[in-house]
């Protein structure tokens, strides 16, 4: 057992009226043990509270040593910690061909920077893990405490493309754990990051092949484009993307590719349908939409609640021209059709300057960008920001915080859900209290 995977759970919010809070807990604490049991992650802590026992917690406030008995319930003590690791992260030592972190330009979030591998992360968040960085002690604690599900990025079957794409020795080893996984009845995710002219084409089909046959049992399988981006260490060339035509390609191999897996897919990312100029098919093509965090089906969920709402609440009619939505490209496409333009609502369409015009998707919007685009139009008093575009802490992806585009744009800008409903709640709030505006 590795002695630095173990470290202090530092609280982050104590329940009102729990039995953390009547313990004496509070937010800060650090919890060094829990009846004399240290712990590496939020999977330790939960196997330890999980029954309605009292338990000792021997914490650190203020520099000094606290110990305080929490009398634990079905519902828990109360307790939300602030990361899930309490340790130290498992960390990638891959040198993948398009790691998105390498890609990244300098002076962002220092979080975005790290390159985990963890799989506890990726049970517990839905992280994708690469699995050549998996050992031993990984593999059996996974195994014995039924960690699962795990998210996996795989990419490709055939060795020679795999230690290409990953630039890692411990490619090879990471099908074997996979193998392992499968065996033991762990339920995987996979994802295939498709680069062109490495691991598309035929070498698409052999990974296809090989899933159907020597890896059975992966509950999804998900098919994204590499993403290309500007400035980093990093930047792949042009040619690696996909264009509308192989696009299409891709989407008609795919297809191909479903009487084999069922309920797996494969499943195009919904970036795959905007480059070729297609809509986000219905939603029976997601069989139950495994892999939304991944960015497949997020467009149809979207454009499904949106239409959902909008028939048990017509859209507002009349001048929301002080009314801005900013998106991407990509957003604008999952926009498209939905009768916005009969509101009045002006439509913002940002490029990314940050990571360059292939990147499309809300999540990478920055906010230098919004800024930008709401300080070029005249008139706008409020305006409506993709909520997935900012962490919990209100910060885009380069550090800018929703108060302080507020400040610099003069416009009054709230973060909306991607999610229908929520967007068309705002847009009614807006119509029917405009004094507010």
């Amino acid at each position: 057992m590795r002695d630095e995977l173990f470290g202090p759970a530092v609280v982050g919010v104590v329940e009102t009226g729990s039995p953390a809070e009547v313990a004496g807990i509070r937010s800060g604490d650090s919890i060094l043990d829990i009846d004399g049991e240290p712990m590496r992650d939020l999977v330790d802590y939960y196997l330890l509270m999980a029954d309605d026992t009292p338990h000792r917690f021997r914490l650190v406030r203020d520099g000094k040593n606290v110990e305080t008995t929490v009398d634990s319930r079905a519902s828990g003590p109360g307790i939300e910690m602030e990361e899930p690791v309490f340790g130290r992260l498992l960390l990638c030592d891959n040198d993948c061909m398009f790691c998105f972190v390498d890609q990244l330009p300098p002076g962002l979030k220092s979080s975005v920077y790290i390159k985990d591998d963890d799989y506890r992360l990726s049970f517990l968040q839905g992280n994708f893990i690469t699995l050549t960085n998996l050992d031993e002690e990984g593999l059996r604690r996974i195994l014995d405490e039924r960690l699962s599900p795990l998210y996996v990025s795989l990419h490709a079957t055939d060795p020679g493309v795999r230690a290409r794409i990953f630039g890692s020795r411990g490619a090879g080893r990471a099908l074997d754990n996979l193998e392992a996984l499968l065996d033991g009845g762990i339920e995987v995710h996979a994802q295939l990051v498709l680069v062109r002219g490495v691991n598309d084409s035929g070498q698409l089909d052999r990974t296809l092949e090989d899933l159907s046959s020597a890896y059975e049992g992966l509950a999804s399988i998900g098919v994204v484009p590499v993403g290309l981006s500007r400035g980093g260490r990093l930047e792949l060339p042009e040619s690696c993307g996909f264009d509308r035509e192989s696009a299409l390609r891709v989407l008609d191999q795919l297809e191909r590719w479903r009487s084999a897996f069922g309920d797996a897919g494969p499943f195009a990312a919904d970036e795959f349908f905007f480059l070729a100029g297609q809509q986000a098919p219905a939603a029976e093509y997601y069989r139950g939409f495994s892999q939304t965090e991944n960015g497949i089906g997020l467009a149809r969920i979207f454009r499904d609640w949106f239409t959902e709402s909008a028939w048990r609440r017509y859209l507002p009619r009349g001048d929301l021209g002080r009314v801005a939505v900013v998106t991407t490209p990509m957003g604008n496409w999952a926009l498209e059709g939905l009768g916005l333009d009969e509101t009045g609502v002006r439509l913002l369409v940002c490029d990314n300057s940050l990571f360059g015009p292939h990147v499309s998707v809300c999540g990478l919007l920055p906010g230098e960008d919004v800024i930008s685009a709401l300080s070029s139009v005249d008139g706008i008093e409020r305006a409506l920001v993709p909520g997935v575009a900012l962490d919990d802490d209100g910060l885009f992806i380069d550090g800018v915080g929703l108060e302080g585009v507020c400040e610099r744009s003069g416009v009054m800008v709230e973060a909306v859900p991607v999610r229908g409903d929520a967007i068309l709640s705002a847009l009614w709030q807006a119509a029917e209290a405009p004094d507010e505006i």
